[in-house]
């Protein structure tokens, strides 16, 4: 599902959202805001490591 409409994060969650995005989702973010990413589809979760989706790229390239 693809939603066009950019999901409103926290600063913090967005912090998280750009480290997953970097590569670094191997370091702690805290657990609710990579909960949060996947909810909402900017994020997924593969053989224990966080990706992004084409949503998540999206919502970065949008900025905060």
């Amino acid at each position: 599902m693809t939603n066009d409409r950019p999901v409103d994060l926290s600063p913090e969650e967005f912090d998280s959202l750009r480290e997953v995005g970097n590569g670094d989702a191997q370091r702690e973010i805290p657990q609710l805001h990579w909960e949060r990413l996947v909810a909402v589809g900017y994020a997924v979760r593969r053989l224990g490591e966080l990706g992004l989706t084409a949503s998540g790229v999206r919502r970065l390239a949008a900025g905060k």
